[in-house]
């Protein structure tokens, strides 16, 4: 469509309010969704969701602790890129929950990416990439010398890397099962058919009582999904931790399939529609 048929839409009566109204928009969200081409992205941050990360070390802990005593809890961050959300995990749970034995288990498809993860060695750029992490997690993750931060072996020490493809059916065989599952702002790089498979794929690393957190997923399909494998949607500070996804994400929206909508309390099983924290219990799924 040319620049003059353009402009003389947006000059017809009414058109410069429908086009901004949430009908259209939601309207031209679902056209972006079924249409666009996805594409790979290897960008990341340290701490990107903050709340996400006060619920891993509060309600997500209590409930996997809540009908068993202490154990060795198995994590695995998938589509792990440099690291920075691994290294968060670890850092998260090494200096807020006190005498918890854990692992995470980092898995990427790109060796090359994964080799600088492996470094644990960073940038200030790469760190402060994220314009609302603390200057205690900083400082409790990080040595900084000049411009580099490194990660305390106190933390490193509990992170391992490794090669898997996530859409793979040999996933669980190279992984091993989970008790918290990491999948984040990976899922919605892929085409809707790829994204079903991929979920009931990666739900297969869930071990009986497991949490999951899945940001960065086409909302629709989470829904339908996580209902129909029983997911139950951890109703912590839900619409906080959306609205931090948001602050990078609200841009593309409704113009780009990686865009987030605004939280709407108006929408059937909203809950489940913007929770990014889904609980797996001994009777789910």
């Amino acid at each position: 469509m040319n620049q003059r048929i353009r402009n003389f839409i947006k000059a017809l009566p009414g058109t410069n309010r429908l086009i901004h109204s949430k009908l259209w928009k939601s309207l031209r969200y679902r056209i972006i969704l079924s249409a666009s081409e996805r594409e790979t992205s290897t960008f990341t941050g340290f701490l990107r969701l903050p709340t996400q990360f006060d619920a891993l070390s509060g309600p997500v802990i209590h409930f996997l602790f809540s009908n068993r005593q202490s154990f060795l809890i198995k994590i695995i961050v998938l589509g792990c890129s440099n690291g920075a959300e691994a290294y968060t995990v670890a850092s998260v749970i090494k200096n807020r929950c006190t005498g918890v034995s854990f692992r995470v288990h980092a898995i990427d498809i790109n060796e090359e990416i994964l080799n600088k993860a492996k470094s644990a060695s960073y940038s200030s750029e790469e760190v402060l990439n994220n314009k609302i992490i603390t200057d205690n997690f900083i400082n409790t993750t990080f040595h900084k010398e000049n411009d580099r931060y490194t990660i305390r072996e106190n933390i490193s020490q509990h992170v391992d890397f490794g090669v898997a493809d996530i859409t793979g059916e040999d996933l669980i065989s190279v992984c091993g099962t989970a008790d918290v599952l990491f999948v984040q702002n990976v899922i919605f790089h892929m085409k809707p058919v790829v994204q079903e498979r991929t979920f009931r794929n990666i739900c297969k690393l869930l071990n009986p009582r497991a949490a999951l957190f899945v940001d960065g997923m086409d909302l629709s399909i989470r829904t339908r999904l996580t209902r129909k494998m029983k997911l139950v949607p951890l109703e912590y500070e839900i619409e906080k931790i959306h609205n931090e996804a948001r602050r990078a994400r609200a841009v593309g929206w409704p113009y780009s399939y990686w865009g987030l909508e605004p939280l709407s309390k108006s929408r059937k099983e909203w809950q489940r529609r913007y929770a990014t924290i889904f609980l797996k219990k001994e009777t789910s799924i």
